[in-house]
């Protein structure tokens, strides 16, 4: 319950924020299925023969289609996922859409779902679904790929994660998507957010930026390279997938900055500066990372300085819920 003599925070733009995101990120995963529909129609005509497939320039441009959906919906899931995992009604999407495991893999995140696929066959808790799609893409997960290697950006070589995907897996991964993130829409526009909400999503999120962001990113090919043996998060770096939480985490504390600032200027100050300072970093991280490799020590390092900046922000951000009578769960 919140016990403050300050007025109740306008949190109206945290859920603009949210859908606006929403809609991009469903713009991405609509193209992405349309894609994947056209692949499957190809490849049943093709009597799912994968290497005739990969010498029709149609179903290469299908793949192509499907992996640009992809990169645009991914990102803007990314730009929410801090909300998302975040607030209690919405949560369980986080877990379908992006963090969940595999039933093979276990944990208390295993994802709550089959996939069924076009030819009857199920999938059994595959996991989450910008992974399974991911892998499937990217070739990353043998058992959702054809095998068949395939020039797709026609380069003239194969390049990473350049094979011919499962279409049955595509097609109803990719549905399973875009039908999970509308329902998401659905459930964040029926959602009023409360100060209880957004500051139990930030300290619940913003301490995350070493035991998951970093620790994912260490042991992917943006740091190992080829030594890499994830089968997740090696198209995008995790270090981009941080910025984009940090926007959501600095969009939910614009909806409760004016109230904090009313019990203590400075406190809202150092909170603002430390997100913005922590967003700075990791965009400079970015930025270099585009020209370079981080060895493990280096990250190593960065994760220690990250983690650092990440726990003062916590305390703050815990000290303003004590202020206004916040109560976190």
């Amino acid at each position: 319950m919140t016990c403050s003599a300050a007025g109740a925070a306008d949190l109206s733009g945290v859920r603009a924020y949210l859908d606006a995101k929403l809609t991009t990120q469903l713009s991405g995963t609509q193209a992405l299925t349309t894609a994947a529909d056209r692949y499957y129609d190809l490849a049943r005509q093709a009597k799912f023969d994968y290497r005739a497939l990969a010498r029709d320039a149609q179903a290469r441009a299908a793949v192509q289609a499907a992996r640009a959906g992809w990169e645009k919906a991914s990102p803007a899931y990314e730009d929410i996922e801090g909300i998302v995992a975040g607030v209690g009604v919405l949560s369980t999407f986080d877990v379908i859409l992006d963090a969940g495991t595999s039933g093979a893999e276990g944990g208390e995140d295993v994802v709550p779902f089959d996939l069924t696929l076009p030819s009857g066959k199920v999938l059994p808790r595959p996991g989450n679904l910008f992974g399974v799609t991911e892998g499937t893409l990217w070739n990353t997960v043998k058992a959702y790929s054809s095998g068949v290697p395939a020039d797709l950006n026609g380069n003239g070589r194969v390049d990473f994660g350049e094979a011919m995907p499962d279409a049955n897996v595509l097609k109803a991964a990719a549905a399973e998507l875009h039908a999970q993130g509308r329902k998401l829409q659905q459930a964040a526009r029926a959602w009023t957010p409360s100060r209880e909400d957004v500051f139990g999503a930030l300290v619940g999120n913003v301490p995350t930026v070493g035991p998951v962001f970093f620790e994912d990113w260490k042991s992917s090919p943006f740091v190992l390279g080829q030594r890499s043996t994830r089968k997740d998060f090696v198209v995008i770096s995790r270090m981009a997938d941080l910025t984009g939480n940090i926007a959501s985490w600095q969009a939910m504390y614009r909806g409760l900055s004016a109230d904090v600032r009313a019990r203590s200027a400075p406190l809202d100050t150092q909170i603002r500066t430390g997100l913005d300072d922590l967003a700075q970093y990791v965009d400079r991280l970015v930025a270099r990372e585009r020209t370079r490799r981080y060895t493990p020590e280096q990250a190593e390092a960065l994760q220690r300085e990250a983690q650092n900046r990440a726990t003062v922000i916590t305390g703050r951000l815990t000290q303003a819920a004590a202020l206004l009578g916040v109560r976190i769960d």
